[in-house]
């Protein structure tokens, strides 16, 4: 998808004249914080690749933070490891209601490969409820940025396999 195309399309899905933003956003911008909670961070990557490329967000109102008590959306990539649980439950509490829970990629879902065991607990479809799951090994920042899209338009659209 070229850069022209996908701003175009926030740029009508976010006009004063365009659909209103879903429920689980507070305030425009809509702010993320990342976390890998482990796994093999090929997910982490496609993030990384979506928050520096060339997609616009800035310009559409989407912008990422370090800090999780101005974000508005938890994403997660990864399987979920013990050592992590804490970390990805601190964050979640330091943010401001509403909220909501972004799962990137097959681990972060449901554990992907990574099969409960005495490290990993897995993935966050069994511990919490997730706003947008955003399935794929890794998916790619196009797909990341459709999941972005879908939780923005009044009805969700499905969310492509990668």
């Amino acid at each position: 998808m070229s850069t022209v195309l996908i701003r175009a399309l926030f740029t009508s899905l976010l006009a004063p004249a365009g659909p209103a933003l879903p429920p689980v956003v507070s305030r425009s911008p809509l702010v993320f914080f990342h976390v890998d909670s482990g796994g093999c961070e090929a997910c982490s990557l496609e993030v990384e690749a979506l928050m520096k490329g060339d997609y616009g967000l800035a310009e559409a109102g989407i912008v990422f933070t370090d800090a999780p008590r101005i974000a508005d959306m938890l994403l997660v990539t990864g399987a979920c490891t013990r050592m992590m649980a804490p970390v990805v439950k601190a964050a979640w509490e330091a943010m401001p209601k509403p909220k909501g829970l972004l799962a990137v990629g097959a681990c972060a879902i449901d554990g992907g490969p990574f099969t409960e065991n005495y490290a990993v607990l897995g993935g966050l479809e069994k511990r919490a409820s997730v706003d947008c799951a955003i399935p794929g090994c890794p998916p790619t920042p196009d797909a990341i940025l459709q999941g972005i899209i879908s939780l923005l338009s009044p009805t969700p659209a499905p969310v492509p396999e990668a």
